[in-house]
This record gives structure tokens, sequence and C-alpha cells, in this order.
């Protein structure tokens, strides 16, 4: 798969961040709302998260590592209760920085 930088700049891809995650979760759009939790709130498990990076490689057009995501995860949300930390709002900012790579 090859990037797309000018993904990017795409005011989509928030939208499109929510829709995959109301697909993986298989709960409405209306469900994915800023702060809201994607353990807590809306019943995510691990398993979940695979597929969650699954669906963003489609999304970005290139291959993503599971272990990018852990790292993202590691470094981002450092000392937090992953069960309330990852928002539709931490997922963009993956996604937007997977986007940014080269």
């Amino acid at each position: 798969m090859s990037g797309n930088p000018s993904v990017v700049d795409n005011p989509q891809l928030g939208e499109q961040v929510r829709q995959v995650i109301a697909e993986v979760l298989v709960t409405s759009l209306e469900e994915v709302q800023p702060g809201r939790a994607l353990v807590r709130d809306l019943g995510a498990e691990s398993l979940d998260f695979l597929d969650l990076v699954f669906r963003l490689e489609d999304v970005l057009g290139r291959k993503i590592p599971f272990a990018r995501w852990q790292q993202f995860l590691k470094v981002e949300l450092e000392a937090q209760d992953l069960a309330v930390a990852i928002t539709p709002e931490v997922v963009q900012r993956f996604a937007e920085q997977e986007a940014a790579r080269v």
C-alpha cells in the first residue's frame, strides 16, 4: 500500500475515523461522540483495536503495524487508564500521525 499525504489535509478524516469506530464497535455513528471512551462507554475490547487499525489502513491507503498503535498509546496516554482515555479524538490523532508518515 502506498500512503496518501493529501489525507492529512482532508477535512473528512475525522468523519472517516468516526465511521470506522462505529463499524468496528457495531454501534451508531451518533454514539461515537467526542470524549466518549471507546472501552468504558462503547464496549470496545482488545481485538476491536486490531480491527480498528486494519480499517484505518484502508482509509489511509497504507500498512500500519499494530505495534505502532501500541507505541502511540504508550507515549500519548502514558500512565492513564486506557479504558477511559481512548476516545475518538485519540484515534483521530493516531490516524493523522499515520497519514503524515512518509
